[in-house]
């Protein structure tokens, strides 16, 4: 048999159990009441929807407070949010600028900027603090008032894009007319290709190049360039003989050479120079004459093909 129940002992364990958790409820209590936290308020010119009160703020993830309110600002455009930011933490982040307890002020470079943000898929939305580039635009003018409290507002990514493709969309009809004149100018131009009948004209010079290349074609294979080849080779045969002649041994310029000695030594030096300028102008005419043949004969039809593209 079971041994009975000692209702003492299950009294004494309930009542130890309630006043234990007694005890740590005030415990958190009292730790909650010691925070001490500073207000701070930013507006924002766009929509917050799914920004709740309790939400948290944070810089640059790490939590520092939460929203406190969500109001319309009194232009009724903004919307102002306030958020407590705990003086401790702010003060364990370095933000802590003056002040102490709930007189604490945090320090406001011209680069902090507060924003709204999204967690993941999720979509739970949350302000972050955090630094955004100094060179981009001010945060504009508010017509109102603001507390000294206050930390500009950036707009959101959401917003940018939703800012950019608003603009997208209304630059569309600039387009749409742009691209109709361009339609006109090209109609306008077609008209004028087919008025000038610019296509029939050019199918017809293309046709009388094709002519004029067929009847160049059939003249050329009319062309006797064996005869010829054979004539210039006979030719250059004699050319050759001629060159041998004068630049030979016993040639024409040997002999005015020994010439130009003899009547150098009969008639002086001055007419030695120019007997000797004159052979040999005459042997570099020789030089060039002889250099023509040797092209010539290796290529007899250069005169009518003309001279060869030499490739780099």
């Amino acid at each position: 048999m079971s041994a009975p129940t000692n209702h003492w002992k299950l009294g004494a364990f309930v009542v130890g159990t309630v006043l234990l958790g007694l005890t740590v409820a005030v415990a958190v209590t009292a730790q909650s009441l010691q925070l001490v936290t500073v207000g701070y308020t930013s507006y924002f010119d766009e929509a917050v929807t799914g920004l709740e009160v309790g939400s948290p703020v944070t810089f640059r993830g790490v939590k520092i407070g939460n929203v406190s309110t969500i109001e319309v600002a009194p232009d009724r455009r903004h919307v102002e949010i306030g958020y407590t930011l705990g003086a401790s933490v702010l003060r364990r982040l370095g933000l802590a600028g003056t002040g102490r307890g709930k007189e604490t002020r945090i320090v406001v470079p011209p680069d902090l900027r507060v924003q709204i943000a999204s967690t993941g898929l999720s979509g739970t939305k949350y302000l972050q603090i955090d630094f955004f580039p100094a060179d981009g635009p001010p945060p504009p003018a508010l017509p109102f008032p603001v507390p000294a409290n206050h930390i500009p507002a950036t707009p959101s990514t959401m917003k940018n894009l939703e800012d950019a493709v608003v603009r997208a969309v209304d630059q569309i009809p600039g387009l749409a007319q742009e691209l109709a004149s361009v339609v006109v100018r090209i109609n306008a131009i077609l008209e004028d290709v087919d008025r000038r009948e610019l296509p029939a004209k050019a199918v017809a010079t293309l046709d009388n190049a094709n002519r004029l290349a067929a009847t160049l074609q059939e003249k050329l294979e009319q062309f006797p360039v064996a005869e010829l080849s054979r004539s210039m080779e006979a030719t250059l045969a004699r050319v050759d003989r001629v060159l041998e002649r004068l630049d030979g041994k016993d040639g024409v310029l040997a002999s005015a050479q020994r010439s130009s000695d003899a009547l150098g030594d009969v008639a002086g030096p001055r007419l030695a120079a120019n007997l000797e300028e004159t052979g040999r102008d005459l042997r570099e005419a020789a030089v060039a004459v002889r250099q023509l043949a040797e092209v010539l004969q290796r290529d007899p039809d250069m005169l009518i093909k003309g001279r060869a593209k030499v490739r780099p």
